[in-house]
């Protein structure tokens, strides 16, 4: 008999961090029977199959949007665990105090909670942590290849920034710092380059073009080791933020032996140690960004120890292994309050299963998107809908229409009887009167797949 304990781990998308953050929740907590879905596909799937929604022990809301229409119906028969990042819109986010545990990734979250009179015996700091053995240091001729993939010189300085625009709400990624920074910082030095990972940031790019500076863009990047060599071209990454949870990205960069600058955000107040593991600069401080990297620029030596030393830091408190694992703490929590919310009996943590052989046990968990409590014969079209949700995101928000038509493609070529992908197509590609037309002779039969926020 499986004993485990079946979750729904629901992110904003398996494509992005939220979803990296489901996955690393499940692949370290083997006694989890996971399923992830994000907010637009369990809109798709339940409302298809609402019996589906009862086999569930737990959700666990890794996207704190999705829960503002689901946790209220979940609340009424399962535990639920609410994610709390960063604020930039409290009035979006304040259902997430109705958790039965909360979880937030960085004492500074902690705290906004406090503030907010939430229930401090249901909140529990889960750092995001990093994939120490994907994003490792690279040797030289690595550093090398990968700047000759890019086109970026062998010999000059380059800064990285990675995110997506969507994500930069009242510019609290302050790219408007970083514009400052890298600007000032390019009249001083010659050779800077600045390498743009992640959608939407077209404006960014064209503004650091027209004002001189060498910049290089890769849209996106769905794969992880993919990702982990684009920090192997950089010299310096920059954190100019003024509101962040993580940023993981930061952790990303000290576990490949970068050297960082950071604004004192989310996780950088608690692990950098100004000058030993990576250098801390103001809010708001463009020239503080260029002066302290220029001083580093010609200093391989210093920056090579900044690098490794912020690697000993990750290696020691942020390995995604160790702080994934803090969740079962979290899901007891939430147990407990269920337990006493509802006032029944059954709420209870499992112990782990220890039934199923480890081979078995590692290859069920290394799966890339898990989704145990969905059906067999529905996994491919749950697939399908993440993909296709995130295509239309990638369209509406980022303007990354050559990367979501091959998304769209993909999924018809695997999905050949399905009507979703041509009518993403038509949604998103057609005239409107044409598209318009279209749904009135079919009479809109199926329902439009809604997209992450």
């Amino acid at each position: 008999m499986n004993s485990r304990f079946r979750v729904l781990l629901v992110p904003d998308s398996v494509y992005w961090v939220t979803g990296t953050i489901a996955k690393s929740v499940a692949r370290f907590n083997p006694w989890i029977e996971a399923t992830i879905a994000s907010g637009p596909v369990i809109d798709a799937i339940f409302s298809e199959r609402p019996e589906l929604i009862h086999n569930f022990d737990l959700v666990h809301f890794i996207c704190p949007y999705a829960s503002r229409q689901w946790l209220p119906q979940f609340r009424d028969f399962i535990p639920c665990v609410t994610s709390h990042h960063h604020v930039s819109n409290w009035e979006l986010l304040n259902h997430n105090l109705a958790g039965d545990a909360i979880v937030v990734g960085s004492p500074e979250w902690a705290e906004d909670l406090r503030t907010r009179s939430a229930d401090m015996s249901r909140v529990f700091c889960v750092p995001y942590g990093v994939d120490a053995d994907v994003f490792v240091p690279p040797n030289e001729a690595k550093r090398a290849a990968i700047r000759a993939r890019l086109k970026i010189p062998a010999s000059g300085t380059v800064i990285g920034f990675f995110g997506k625009n969507s994500s930069n709400d009242n510019d609290r990624k302050g790219i408007d710092v970083f514009i400052e920074a890298a600007i000032n910082l390019n009249k001083r030095t010659d050779g800077l380059c600045v390498l743009i990972v992640g959608p939407g940031w077209k404006n960014l790019v064209e503004s650091l073009r027209a004002s001189g500076v060498r910049c290089f863009w890769r849209p996106f990047i769905i794969d992880e080791n993919e990702l982990a060599k684009m920090y192997h071209a950089l010299d310096f990454y920059w954190v100019t933020a003024r509101i962040e949870g993580g940023p993981v990205t930061l952790l990303e960069a000290m576990s490949s032996e970068v050297c960082c600058l950071t604004t004192p955000v989310g996780l950088a107040r608690e692990i950098i140690r100004d000058g030993e593991n990576a250098l801390l600069v103001p809010l708001n401080d463009g020239i503080g960004f260029g002066d302290r990297t220029l001083a580093l620029a010609g200093d391989t030596e210093k920056r090579a120890r900044l690098g490794k030393n912020a690697r000993a830091t990750i290696l020691e408190t942020m390995r995604v292994g160790m702080t994934s694992q803090r969740v079962r703490e979290v899901y007891a929590q939430a147990m407990r309050a269920a337990r006493e919310r509802l006032g029944k009996a059954g709420f209870e943590l499992r112990d782990r299963d220890e039934s199923a052989s480890p081979a078995a046990r590692i290859t069920e968990i290394s799966e890339a998107v898990p989704l145990h409590g969905f059906p067999a014969e529905i996994h491919s079209r749950v697939r399908m809908l993440e993909a296709l949700a995130w295509s239309e995101h990638l369209i509406l928000y980022h303007q990354q229409r050559a990367v979501a038509v091959k998304l769209i493609l993909q999924q018809w070529v695997n999905n050949p009887f399905s009507l979703m992908p041509p009518r993403v197509i038509l949604r998103r590609f057609m005239p409107g009167r044409i598209v318009q037309a279209i749904v009135k002779l079919k009479n809109g039969t199926q329902p439009k797949l809604k997209l992450p926020g």
